[in-house]
């Protein structure tokens, strides 16, 4: 069980501190999307776009794996929306007007679609809560989430989250995301945090818990997608198998309430 000699807490964001439902397939949305262009200068379709979309986040993340050597890539989108706006095989003149307000363009394009496709967006209970009462216990208390920095960081602040953390990696930032132990293994080796009284705390078994059975540390599962325990034994013992390790270190808990419970009541 997650006891005292646990000193640092690391933190998935979204369903663990933040519940997230978005929608990026449906055709509506892209072609929401593909008016949003059109006010820039680039015409598209709404499935146009959205198939154009997808090659090139598969060509970028090609490159990265090219440049860096990383397994599982994670790339910048504004990257990809900048490409979308300057590439367009068909265009107006407001295209050709931006000159350096590309990035700045981007910036909005890329916030734009985060909102347009998001559906819901609200903290657990007892996010607030559990992250205080490890910051008053003197815990190290970190973020590591698969995430894109130009709209995550502008929702950690919105939730106002950052004062709780002392680091936030997030993986656009790196340029890899979880289970790939390399992005687990800089926020480690940055803070000189042993993974022996480190705990990775997520409800993602392949990558939170993946990665915390990568770098040797604990793992506290959050059950925010209410799998069953039949499908929660599965999923460790996949675990075991890709990593031959046991995973008597992972730790499950129904909620981020009943977390902070088991914290506060000691087990």
């Amino acid at each position: 069980m997650i006891n005292e000699n646990i000193h640092n807490y690391v933190f998935d964001l979204y369903g663990t501190l933040i519940e997230m439902r978005t929608d990026e397939e449906e055709l509506p949305f892209w072609a929401k999307m593909a008016e949003l262009y059109a006010v820039y200068g680039a015409d598209y379709t709404a499935a146009g776009l959205r198939k154009e979309y997808k090659r090139l986040c598969k060509e970028e993340e090609r490159k990265l794996i090219a440049e860096t050597g990383c397994r599982i890539p994670e790339i910048k989108l504004e990257k990809v929306f900048a490409r979308l706006l300057t590439e367009a095989k068909h265009s107006h003149k407001t295209a050709h007007d931006l000159g350096r307000n590309i990035d700045e363009t981007a910036y909005y394009i890329s916030n734009s679609f985060r909102v347009l496709s998001r559906h819901r967006m609200k903290l657990y209970p007892a996010v607030p809560e559990l992250l205080q009462y490890l910051r008053d216990s003197g815990k190290g208390v970190f973020m590591l989430s698969n995430a894109q920095a130009v709209f995550t960081t502008p929702e950690i602040e919105q939730f106002e989250l950052e004062k709780y953390f002392d680091d936030i990696f997030l993986s656009s930032d790196i340029g890899v995301k979880k289970p790939e132990a390399t992005f687990f293994e800089k926020l480690l080796q940055k803070h000189s945090l042993d993974p022996a009284k480190t705990v990775m705390v997520g409800n993602d078994f392949y990558a939170d818990m993946g990665i915390a059975l990568a770098c040797g540390t604990a793992g506290a599962h959050i059950n925010s997608d209410k799998l069953s325990a039949r499908e929660r034994a599965k999923q460790k013992k996949m675990l075991e198998t890709e990593y031959g390790r046991s995973t008597e270190k992972i730790f499950e808990f129904q909620s981020i309430r009943d977390f902070l419970n088991t914290l506060t009541i000691g087990g």
